[in-house]
């Protein structure tokens, strides 16, 4: 009986993916399915895992599902599969892992495990395949108005980040989540499938909505140092592009709608207009993400990306406001935890805009 999952959503990845396949067949582990979910892929992908990797056993999909409804299906089916599953453990298909990968995560959740904790979600600690030396992610941080960030995004690896540490959640690019969390935070879609990750965010920011539910949910997270990962990042989705914007944007509105509880919500939609401002002064000055955006969308078009996340907002808030009642109804944390959050794991502003 395997003992891990390892699910892998797939969209005309062929060459980064074998690299990452090739990772997982070095682990000292061997007790893990590997899970390629391919969203329609027109570059061979799916021919070339039937061909080199038999392990991993292949769901092919007929269009580009997301990263959030493939991730889904791969998680139905290991627990359907595997119903003794201890833990999942997504995986992004630009990301290697080290030899060790599977059996730090181990290690560290049964830590935490034998000490009472309930554990929800383990971090690994990714690192930048080009720049190997810098961070991309050792957990998740947030901040009010239900954006988030990687703890340690581009920063140089040193001594703090190979201390095991309390945090947010963790990015779903290189993580674990125990299965008795994913299956309290699941829900039913409106065709009666157990849906993880939330599939109208598609693709951005659904992990950090994960991580909220866990949270709300009462699971705590952590970050194992010693579980290595490097990451190409954003090779499947392309890094600054309208299509990342838009749903980073849009996103953010999701995650406040379903997981603030009334007061914090109504503090997160009235910081907006801050948020805006601060993104239009780094445009100006030609720093941050926005300014990088600009270079690529001419015109109105930033004005077209805010809008257009506003409309999909409108048109889907019958939908968030079902999943908040669902949300807020089985959450176990009171006000002054939640608040506590963002004191104990904060976002800098300055990082994210500018």
């Amino acid at each position: 009986m395997p003992r891990f999952a390892v699910i892998i959503p797939n969209f005309n990845g062929k060459k980064i993916l074998k690299a990452c396949l090739n990772s997982l067949e070095r682990q000292t582990r061997r007790d893990f399915k590997i899970y390629v979910v391919d969203n329609g892929s027109t570059d061979g992908s799916g021919s070339m895992v039937e061909k080199y990797f038999p392990r991993a056993k292949l769901i092919r999909l007929k269009k580009n599902t997301g990263f959030a409804r493939a991730t889904n299906i791969g998680i139905r089916r290991a627990f359907s599969d595997y119903p003794g599953l201890k833990y999942i453990c997504p995986l992004n298909n630009d990301v290697e892992v080290s030899p060790v990968y599977l059996q730090s995560l181990d290690r560290a959740a049964q830590k935490y495990q034998n000490k009472k904790i309930k554990l929800g979600v383990l971090a690994a600690k990714l690192l930048f395949k080009k720049q190997p030396h810098r961070l991309n992610s050792a957990g998740t941080v947030i901040q009010i108005d239900g954006s988030g960030m990687e703890r340690g995004f581009l920063e140089k690896d040193r001594a703090v980040f190979n201390r095991p540490a309390s945090v947010f959640g963790s990015c779903a690019a290189a993580c674990l989540y125990t299965a008795p969390m994913l299956k309290k935070i699941s829900f039913k879609n409106k065709s009666g499938q157990t849906c993880y990750f939330d599939p109208d965010f598609f693709a951005y920011y659904e992990d950090l909505d994960l991580n909220y539910r866990s949270r709300l949910a009462g699971f705590k997270a952590y970050f194992a140092p010693k579980a290595l990962a490097w990451h190409l990042h954003s090779a499947t989705g392309q890094a600054f592009s309208p299509f990342k914007s838009f749903h980073v944007h849009r996103n953010q509105f999701y995650v406040l709608i379903k997981n603030f509880p009334w007061p914090f919500l109504i503090m997160g939609l009235a910081f907006m207009p801050v948020r805006y401002l601060m993104l239009f002064l780094s445009s100006l000055l030609g720093r941050g993400p926005s300014a990088k955006l600009k270079q690529k969308v001419k015109g109105p078009g930033l004005l077209k990306i805010v809008f257009s996340s506003w409309k999909d907002i409108i048109k889907n808030l019958p939908g968030l406001i079902e999943k908040r009642r669902f949300i807020q109804k089985n959450r176990v944390v009171n006000l002054g935890e939640f608040a506590g959050w963002f004191r104990k794991y904060p976002a800098s502003f300055r990082k994210m805009i500018f």
